[in-house]
């Protein structure tokens, strides 16, 4: 059935100007999985679903370009963590995951799934390190399947306790034969160990990307200090990733070089900025502010903060505003402009995520565009009296604000209130809690840290805080 939109102020996207368009007391129709007409009194068959939106803000689905959802089960339990910390305690190496059955990682992947369609997100790039055994990684996808969302399933196909990567991929593919979600879950690679891989195995993975058809690439990058995760894009062009022709995302990379950069935008690839872990955890963000023609953001480890990309969006303005006016004010001058705009901030998070996917048809309102749509009540008490609907979202709106949330046309939130597939969320909520309540309590305290990071870096203390006297 057909799905109209009446009336309603539509955040829409100019090919010609390559900009963001706002039309307003406009229609948007939605045929199948995708928006057929935006306009004025836009005609529809006498069947169509009539949705009033006057007062509503239509803006499209938000992309999370980065995130690891199996740890939602962890949520509040690390709060005040840092990344060297996190590596031996949270991450896929830990001791933690002997806590996790499949079904676990089933339950906790789908739980963060839903978390972020909640809040606005409809497509996501998962780097899917959840990959100790080969039903973890199976049922974490199913998991993606289940969500209804729109997914990049990168899973990390590392050598691990006798089952090679290889394995591990051609298992997940053969699962995934005829349960791809109706086309909205594809496949593709997190490879972390790029940076410090012999040639031999770069080929390796090389072969493994175009045997399987992989649509999408990723790495972690730290740089800087971080004797970890360097699998920068300078690294990435000498190894001639380039030839693979698909997208390549680089997760963090807050020190990344002016010959990163250029390779970035030589090579159409894309750096993956997500702004409250890495205040967080302290990973360092020195430059991502200085490409962020090609950067999207992402949430990473929701289980430490939001699992919403609204969220992101306004940290990681606020905080370029920040250090622009303090690298002003320190010439004992007055900022004169702002250094960046509200519009930038929005499209990090909706059309620079498709860009990033070499996805034209998403991230964006327009005819020929898939329907990934979020709807925006525009009389909430923080939110009315809104005129630049833009600004209203970036600023002003939160996610008790989002009526309705569309994947391919179809509703994933609607009136406030998650749809799934199958069941009802109390219930699931139960189950899910009980789980992350068992699985915390059976890892109360953080492992230890050594003498030196991995055995090779020192550390140094930080600057402490407090409101105590």
């Amino acid at each position: 059935m057909a799905k109209v939109f009446r009336n309603g102020t539509i955040i829409s996207w100019d090919e010609s100007s390559q900009s963001i368009k706002v039309l307003r007391d406009s229609d948007l129709l939605i045929e199948g999985d995708t928006i057929t007409a935006i306009g004025k009194d836009v005609q529809v068959s006498t069947d169509a679903e009539v949705i009033d939106a006057t007062d509503k803000i239509l803006s499209p689905g938000f992309i999370d370009t980065h995130t690891h959802l199996w740890q939602t089960a962890f949520r509040t339990l690390a709060p005040n963590t840092t990344l060297a910390e996190y590596f031996g305690s949270y991450g896929p190496w830990a001791p933690i995951i002997k806590s996790f059955s499949p079904e676990d990682i089933y339950t906790c992947t789908l739980a963060g799934l839903y978390e972020s369609l909640n809040g606005g997100t409809t497509a996501f790039l998962e780097h899917a390190h959840n990959n100790w055994s080969i039903d973890v990684v199976k049922r974490g996808y199913d998991a993606g399947v289940q969500s209804g969302a729109r997914l990049w399933w990168c899973v990390a196909a590392d050598d691990r306790q006798g089952i090679t990567g290889e394995e591990m991929l051609d298992g997940l593919a053969k699962h995934r034969r005829g349960n791809d979600g109706g086309g909205l879950v594809e496949l593709g690679l997190a490879w972390d160990g790029m940076g410090s891989q012999s040639a031999e195995e770069v080929d390796r993975k090389k072969h493994l990307v175009k045997s399987h058809n992989l649509t999408a690439l990723t790495h972690h990058q730290l740089g800087g200090p971080w004797p970890v995760g360097n699998n920068a894009p300078t690294k990435a062009a000498s190894n001639q990733l380039q030839d693979l022709d698909l997208p390549i995302i680089f997760s963090h990379a807050g020190f990344a070089t002016p010959s990163d950069i250029a390779a970035l935008r030589e090579h159409n690839w894309y750096l993956s900025i997500t702004p409250e872990s890495e205040l967080l955890y302290g990973h360092g963000q020195q430059t991502s502010r200085l490409v962020q023609d090609q950067a999207s953001l992402g949430i990473d480890t929701s289980f430490t903060f939001s699992g919403d990309l609204l969220t992101q969006a306004r940290i990681w303005l606020q905080s370029v505003r920040g250090v622009a006016y303090n690298k002003a004010l320190e010439t004992g001058k007055i900022p004169k402009q702002s250094p960046m705009k509200v519009e930038d901030a929005f499209l990090l998070a909706t059309r620079q995520g498709a860009r990033a996917l070499r996805r034209n048809d998403l991230g964006v309102l327009k005819v020929g565009a898939k329907a990934d749509i979020v709807v925006f009540d525009g009389t909430a008490p923080n939110m009315a009296g809104w005129t630049d609907p833009v600004a209203a979202v970036i600023l002003h709106a939160n996610v008790g604000d989002i009526k309705h949330v569309l994947v391919g046309g179809e509703w994933r939130k609607w009136d406030g209130k998650l749809v799934l597939k199958d069941g009802d969320w109390p219930s699931f909520q139960k189950k899910f809690a009980e789980m992350a309540r068992r699985i915390q309590g059976e890892n109360p305290r953080p492992q230890p840290l050594g003498e030196k990071f991995f055995g090779m870096k020192d550390f140094v203390d930080v600057e402490v805080m407090t409101t105590t006297r």
